[in-house]
């Protein structure tokens, strides 16, 4: 049964575990949100014990309701 990670590594093997659409190398990955448009890192990403032993996965900014399927690899020009 999952339970919320204590550690980064924990919880980047979490998101590895549960990303259906993108792989995650480290947690300082950044992601767009389709939804806000809102920029930011794993280490970002809320995570909520739904109980049960479910966990869901949020974007960080308030009162948006984007999951993996709406952050997109962001167009960084470097």
């Amino acid at each position: 049964m999952p339970s919320l990670p204590e550690t980064p590594g924990r919880k980047l093997v979490l998101f590895r575990e549960s990303d259906p659409l993108k792989y995650w190398w480290s947690l300082s990955e950044m992601r767009v949100c389709l939804k806000c448009e809102h920029l930011f890192s794993g280490h970002d990403i809320r995570l909520i014990d739904e109980g049960g032993g479910r966990i869901s996965f949020h974007c960080p900014t308030h009162d948006c309701d984007g999951t993996w399927a709406d952050w997109e690899y962001p167009d960084l020009h470097l």
